[in-house]
């Protein structure tokens, strides 16, 4: 039994081991297909407030090239001052929708009330032709990488379609996968364990109370009425038999003297 205990608290420890490391590694798929879900749907992921930019032309050369990742942060405008560097959706028809970072060149307050972004790319000679609002400002630049950064390198190539398919989609498909099988194989061992324990509490409980729970007086009692039932079976046994050795003598006794008395008859004729 000892040996049972000290199997199942050892059992134990693993499944706890092994319980984190499921929920972490739970954590890091549910993260990757969120963030996949955002990308395909927006075209980027929020995640707590945070999102990630790579860049594609070179409006804001020399300060952030070609390729470099942008770290923005939701910001609300009120909070934007000139020669912050903001990331945005274009609303006009040639480049409608298209996320778009430049720097801050001016905030107007109109009459009307409310906050425009005037933006302008460093690169570019001359300002932005439409303003940005509260509706299509998506954030603060924080952070970004610099030329030649391998880091934006190697992001560059996760985020590419082959590189989504092989460094993300199929390592959550088979994390998925062992995460199922290792869920199962643990429920399977506990049910066996749980089955063992059982047996041996059965098998321990018999050895400590072989009367099966009830009292000495108890199975005493149960003792004595079943011998006096048996004896009293048995005298009655012993009755019956008696009664019927009575009976086949006397039936042999009227046997043996019909024929004397016909034999007699005979004789006086």
């Amino acid at each position: 039994m000892s040996n049972i205990i000290k199997e199942s608290g050892d059992v134990r420890l693993q499944r706890k081991i092994s319980a984190l490391v499921t929920v972490l590694l739970v954590l890091a798929v549910t993260l990757c297909l969120y963030a996949t879900i955002q990308v395909l749907s927006k075209g980027y992921a929020n995640i707590a407030g945070f999102m990630m930019f790579r860049v594609v032309t070179g409006s804001m050369e020399p300060e952030i090239p070609v390729g470099a990742l942008l770290l923005t942060k939701e910001t609300d405008i009120e909070n934007i001052e000139k020669g912050d560097i903001v990331c945005f959706r274009t609303q006009v028809s040639e480049i409608w929708g298209k996320i778009v970072t430049h720097r801050v060149v001016g905030v107007i307050n109109p009459e009307s009330g409310g906050i425009l972004l005037e933006t302008k790319g460093d690169a570019n000679p001359v300002a932005d032709s439409y303003y940005v609002d509260e509706t299509n400002l998506l954030g603060k630049v924080i952070w970004h990488t610099g030329d030649g950064s391998m880091f934006a390198d190697a992001m560059s190539l996760f985020t590419s379609e082959i590189g989504f398919l092989g460094f993300i989609a199929l390592p959550s498909l088979l994390l998925a996968g062992l995460i199922l099988k290792n869920t199962v194989g643990n429920i399977r061992q506990d049910m066996l364990i749980a089955l063992e324990l059982e047996r041996q509490k059965n098998a321990v409980k018999q050895e400590e109370d072989p009367l099966g729970g009830i009292s000495e007086e108890e199975y005493n009692e149960m003792y004595e009425r079943i011998r006096t039932e048996l004896m009293e079976e048995l005298i009655h046994s012993d009755e019956i038999r008696s009664e019927e050795d009575r009976s086949c003598e006397d039936q042999s006794d009227e046997i043996h003297t019909e024929p004397e008395q016909c034999s007699g008859e005979t004789e006086s004729e």
